[in-house]
């Protein structure tokens, strides 16, 4: 039977933001249908043997509401069980223990299962096991704002309306106890990432009104949610890098229901197709090529920082890494993104590892990518 919890089916379904992004801006458009099968048995990790590996020199901070530096990984477990070896190894390999997880709830067909995030609804995962082991662990998890039974990304009012008038807010309830009960209630939420992407489910629209709607509906389950006993949530509110030229300001939930600020940002300008090792820090940081005539507005990594800077917020780089191709082990990308993040107020990190969706996982396959990002963490 197909796990809806399988993070190969999450990543499918969700389609990645960052290459439906990039395919759309160079013109390239694709048809895919995919067929979501159970694979039965280990998948084959891409990081080197024990005998390769150093040993862990750093630990992970704890992510906070400031300049905490948590480093976090999105893991290739397979069928979505929590593996504490594959764990180490990356830890050896990177000399960086981590104690922050990233997982995906998406996608949700109903609010049934909207309300019960399967990495820690299942216990058998080891979801909740991991997060009681030991009080600095953390999980950053990726939902969207609706399941998708409710998606109309050509009319979101459809569903934006009622939610703004907290339609909705019985479910944001229901998802906050059901998390406190699971021993999850201090997890950090990307509520609604990338929703500046055509491809989510909450998807949030071009017009004000949607855009403003969709910021209320936000503002209802975040309050909703902090109201529960027991709930210390933080929440991201996390635009996709390069994607819709949406006023930023108009979506903006508000500064008393963000926490973080965040973007996820590949290594290869949408505008360009080229890396920061290509192209430089500079051109691919503002996305110059592709945001003419200038918008603040345009999210590329420095307009969403200056926007997280002018309201008071940490940023974050909720997913970030390389496709697995040679030509992309672009050890300059780690270095500029890092430099970034030790420099400037950021709340945490979190490496693309999952090894799917044409992103590398550490290791063999990106050598100069694997040293920089080691590197940059003594």
């Amino acid at each position: 039977m197909l796990r809806v919890e399988d993070p190969k089916y999450r990543q499918s379904g969700k389609g990645r933001g960052r290459l439906l992004a990039l395919l759309s801006i160079l013109g390239v458009c694709v048809l895919a249908i995919v067929a979501l099968v159970v694979v039965k048995g280990p998948l084959k990790s891409d990081h080197p043997s024990s005998t390769q590996l150093k040993p862990a020199i750093a630990s992970s901070a704890t992510i906070t509401a400031g300049d905490s530096k948590a480093h976090c990984l999105a893991p290739h477990f397979t069928h979505g069980y929590l593996d504490q070896s594959w764990i180490n190894s990356v830890s050896k390999l990177t000399g960086v223990t981590y104690n922050c997880l990233e997982a995906f709830a998406n996608p949700m067909q109903t609010w049934g299962l909207w309300e019960t995030p399967w990495m820690f609804s299942d216990v058998p995962d080891g979801w909740d096991a991991w997060l009681a082991a030991n009080p600095a662990h953390q999980v950053v998890m990726a939902m969207d704002l609706i399941p998708q039974s409710l998606q109309d990304n050509s009319d979101p009012l459809s569903w934006e309306q009622a939610c703004a008038n907290g339609s909705y807010d019985q479910y944001a309830t229901t998802l906050a106890k059901n998390l406190v009960s699971y021993g999850a209630g201090k997890i950090v939420i990307r509520l609604g990432a990338e929703a500046n992407g055509g491809w989510e489910a909450d998807f949030v629209g071009g017009t004000t009104t949607e855009m403003n709607d969709w910021a209320k509906c936000y503002d209802n389950e975040v309050t909703a949610m902090r109201a529960v006993p027991g709930a210390h949530f933080l929440f991201v509110w996390n635009p996709n890098a390069c994607t819709s030229n949406f006023p930023l300001n108009e979506w903006y939930p508000g500064n008393s229901y963000v926490d973080i600020v965040g973007i996820d940002v590949y290594d290869q300008d949408c505008s360009t197709g080229k890396t920061v090792g290509e192209e430089g820090w500079a051109a691919f940081s503002t996305n110059r090529a592709g945001n003419v005539p200038y918008s603040a507005d345009f999210p590329s990594i420095a307009d969403i920082e200056a926007f997280a800077a002018a309201h008071g917020k940490p940023m974050s780089f909720p997913e970030w890494g390389v496709s697995g191709t040679i030509e992309d082990d672009d050890a300059a990308y780690v270095t500029d993104m890092m430099q970034m993040f030790k420099s400037d107020d950021f709340a945490f990190e979190s490496y693309f590892d999952a090894g799917s969706d044409g992103v590398a996982s550490l290791g063999s396959a990106i050598p100069n990518v694997t040293a920089a990002y080691a590197q940059a963490f003594k």
